[in-house]
């Protein structure tokens, strides 16, 4: 059957799963009806239950009752008879917000049963719009008590909320912190697998390969429960994920969380925390010393207290930063809590299961950092931090911005902006994106932020916002002290340090006032309000400096031996935001001084290096790489290093994977075929030039619209296939616009 994509993809709101193949050469073009607009849609819906969901305390304390949205509207649904849920869909498919585009003949609604449903609305409408609609369906329908039903859970959840916010203390501030770690946590995505990121699923794979690696969202209460598939509970738990995640600030809210009694109480009768940042500076201790560093109760006997070792969680953040080996030979681990020994040998006992093997650990790293840590685990539970989801980011918003029509502004102006908003994925992205646009609006300035990468992003946070710059010549001296504390792995320092570096106290005053320092609250040391910031200036050192770049000077730059781990470090990352057009242009303004474009040369010729090592060895860190290619914005780069880029099965995760991905991979002049979402690693065999793109899904409008952007610049793509996988009217009107585009030279499309 030959069908235009408009044919097969809009005019209702369940979308049969039909093989099509347009042949666009033979097409006519097609204009989409208009749809209700974004802005009138989010005016019917900002003062729905979603957003006052948004004003929770945080995500632990809702832990027990993860369940996603779409859940909770399927089980809803389960509620209704078959009947209503027939008429439940066939009003749906009537009412205005479903309306089909002219010429396109009607189709009764599919016999699916409530998850479908649930599920198919929530990718359609986003959660907010998917409740609403429903609700407005149900009152229809005369459904009153399904519809007290709801509303009475809205009201009990507020009711909580109010009883939290009183009881608590906590009220809103009027300037949002980084360490407010409630309005960071509580909507972060976890993904359980079977095994760590990055060792899984290599970017180039020119052989077919299958992979055991099992995966699924989990809650912040799941993470010592039974296994997916198992009965087992594991006494490790690793929670990794990409710098600026949120894996340090979940940890701290996990201890808090038990101390106020609202998770775990009933499986750990202790919880200790401890931030090996600040362990490093130790020597020697026992792990009696270490428990009392952190001991606020009663005086309790240590004996009494370690007895129960089943019942212990000890809570390791950052355990990745340190420059420790963990790797000990069996001679030198920890025997017994009261034994003194240096703190990397106490925790690799730990980790070992030596000392305490029935306690529990959870611990956080970086996704680079695993490999040092891998074999000193035993049988962990691997848990990675996606972030925030599409809805997630709207509800951050409305959280940080206590105002509701500043946040309705400023999220509508981040959603002008597709790479921005996916971007903000990452909890430190959201909390610095709020910040900016909160400034603009005390100013009374228009809301307007045209950041595309996040080195953009901070060069406008540290220079318009903060105003860095004041600094003077002193601004020189803070960098460099950035890229000495990262080539040692050193992130606290002492008043010392700074003073060798120039800083007297008058500068570290102003520093902590604009809060890029933070000082550290049981020591006279201070720290970068985030390890992010401190990569950032120790990059900005990089570029400023007369060294060129060399594989040797890349690994001091951030600290590492391997050259697989370099271009996974965040320090790397920034370098190449920095020697883009727009990053020089801001470096050369704001230090007066003229940047090395044989530097940058020389870091275009490394990459180019790498990617060519690489291919042959299917190395794990493509994505690193990519990464920093879409830092740099280097479209001439680009075209030249990703046309040398053979046949790729990839996998992405997260939005922001999308945008690194579409971005990237759109210079490519060798990709001929893209097919999305083939269902599984094991499928039919590549054609030559072939790209086949997994995903979690679902798909988004928002997914969508990053990933048609693949013709947004002259490539050389000529078919793809989208066959199996669910398409909005919102999302089949941008497939639309994207055919226009004259870069377009698709010649056949599989539809849904």
């Amino acid at each position: 059957m030959i069908t235009t994509p408009v044919e097969s993809c809009t005019g209702r709101w369940l979308v049969p799963r039909m093989s099509a193949i347009l042949c666009l050469s033979d097409a006519p073009h097609y204009t989409p009806s208009p749809e209700i607009s974004p802005n009138a849609l989010r005016a019917r819906t900002e003062k729905s239950r979603w957003a006052d969901k948004a004003l929770l305390a945080n995500q632990v304390g809702e832990a027990e009752m993860a369940d996603s949205v779409q859940q909770q509207l399927a089980q809803t649904l389960e509620l209704m008879t078959k009947e209503q849920l027939k008429e439940f869909q066939q009003l749906l498919h009537d009412q205005d917000l479903c309306k089909q585009s002219p010429g396109v003949p009607t189709t009764q609604p599919e016999k699916v049963d409530s998850m479908e449903v649930a599920s198919l609305l929530v990718a359609q409408y986003g959660e907010q719009q998917a409740w609403d609609l429903a609700l407005q369906t149900w009152e229809q329908m005369g459904l009153n008590e399904l519809c007290a039903r709801v509303q009475k859970e809205a009201t009990l959840e507020s009711g909580i909320t109010e009883k939290y916010s009183k009881e608590s203390g906590e009220m809103p501030c009027h300037t949002r912190s980084w360490k407010n770690e409630d309005i960071q946590q509580k909507f972060t995505q976890l993904l359980q697998r079977s095994r760590p990121r990055g060792y899984d699923f290599p970017l180039w794979m020119r052989k077919h390969g299958g992979t055991d690696d099992h995966k699924h969202l989990i809650g912040v209460g799941e993470l010592f429960g039974p296994g997916h598939g198992t009965q087992g509970k594991p006494l490790t738990v690793i929670l990794h994920g990409v710098a600026g995640i949120g894996k340090s600030t979940l940890a701290r809210q996990v201890r808090r969380a038990w101390e106020e009694g609202r998770l775990y109480r009933d499986s750990f009768q202790h919880v200790f925390y401890f931030n090996c940042r600040e362990l490093a500076q130790s020597r020697t201790l026992s792990l009696a010393e270490l428990i009392s560093k952190d001991w606020a109760g009663p005086a309790v006997p240590i004996g009494k207290i370690l007895s129960q070792q089943k019942n212990l969680l000890f809570i390791l953040d950052n355990l990745d930063e340190p420059k420790w080996d963990l790797k000990q030979h069996s001679s030198e681990f920890c025997l017994h809590w009261s034994q003194q020994q240096q703190v990397h040998t106490l925790l690799g006992s730990l980790l070992k299961k030596i000392l305490f093997p029935g306690a529990s650990l959870l611990i956080t790293a970086r996704i680079t950092a695993l490999g040092k840590l891998i074999p000193s685990l035993k049988q962990p539970r691997w848990v990675e931090v996606l972030g925030f989801s599409e809805s997630a980011r709207r509800d951050y918003f409305y959280t940080y911005f206590t105002d509701e029509s500043q946040a309705i502004k400023a999220f509508s102006s981040v959603e002008s902006n597709p790479a921005l908003l996916t971007m903000c994925v990452m909890p430190l992205v959201s909390w610095l994106v709020c910040t900016c646009l909160k400034q603009q609006i005390d100013k009374g300035q228009e809301l307007s932020l045209t950041c595309q990468t996040i080195t953009a992003l901070c060069l406008h946070y540290f220079f318009h916002i903060l105003q860095v710059q004041s600094l003077g010549t002193k601004l020189w001296d803070f960098c460099s002290l950035a890229a000495k504390g990262t080539r040692q792995g050193k992130t606290l320092f002492f008043p010392e340090d700074l003073k060798k570096h120039g800083l007297d106290e008058d500068i570290t005053s102003t520093l902590l006032k604009m809060a890029v320092l933070q000082e550290d609250p049981t020591s006279l040391s201070y720290s970068f309000m985030h390890l992010c910031f401190q990569e950032f200036f120790a990059a900005m050192s990089y570029a400023l400096g007369d060294e060129l770049i060399s594989i040797k000077s890349m690994k001091d730059l951030v600290g590492q031996y391997e050259m697989v781990s370099v271009f996974g470090e965040p320090s790397t990352c920034f370098l190449f935001g920095l020697f883009s057009e727009q990053g020089m242009r801001e470096m050369e303004s704001i230090f007066k001084c003229q940047l090395s474009w044989k530097k940058r040369d020389n870091l275009l010729k490394l990459a180019k290096k790498q990617v060519n090592r690489t291919q042959q060895n299917l190395q794990p860190s493509c994505w690193d790489l990519l990464h920093s290619f879409y830092e740099i914005q280097n479209e001439s780069f680009l075209t030249e290093v990703m046309s040398s880029v053979p046949e790729m099965r990839i996998c992405v995760q997260t939005d922001m994977e999308l945008l690194v991905f579409t971005f990237c991979i759109k210079f490519s002049q060798l990709l001929k075929r893209l097919k999305l979402n083939e269902g599984g690693l094991h499928g039919e065999a590549q054609r030559p030039s072939h790209v086949i793109l997994f995903s979690l899904g679902p798909f988004t409008d928002a997914w969508w619209q990053i990933f048609f952007s693949i013709f947004s610049v002259d490539g050389s793509l000529q078919e793809l296939d989208l066959s199996g996988n669910f398409l909005s009217y919102s999302a089949v009107q941008t497939l639309c616009e994207a055919l226009k585009s004259p870069h377009c030279h698709l010649k056949t499309l599989r539809s849904p």
